[in-house]
């Protein structure tokens, strides 16, 4: 799990989620809004699973290995969203996911 100072709390998930700069690739969707500091939140819908274990698995997935990219990214809040079949990938697979992702911010 990420720092508290790194999260992003969910009273500004509205703003993220209506904001224009997004970036999407086959099982992720990141929302980008400028800010002082590099911040990450993940958010995994119950349309992925109706199982929290599942759910929370491919949040700790994410963080984990979204913990490489903090001290890289440029100073904005980022919101990584799951798409169907996040919850099927395989380590590897999630991590070059991310980081191509990431590469084009």
């Amino acid at each position: 799990m990420l720092p508290k100072t790194q999260r992003i709390p969910r009273k500004l998930f509205g703003l993220l989620l209506e904001s224009k700069k997004y970036l999407n690739s086959e099982h992720f969707s990141l929302r980008i809004t400028s800010s002082e500091k590099a911040r990450i939140a993940v958010s995994v819908s119950k349309k992925i699973s109706k199982k929290a274990v599942v759910r929370n698995k491919i949040r700790r997935r994410a963080y984990s290995v979204l913990k490489e990219f903090i001290p890289l990214l440029p100073p904005n809040l980022f919101l990584l969203i799951a798409k169907s079949g996040a919850d099927r990938m395989k380590s590897q697979d999630l991590k070059k996911e991310l980081s191509l992702l990431f590469k084009k911010v």
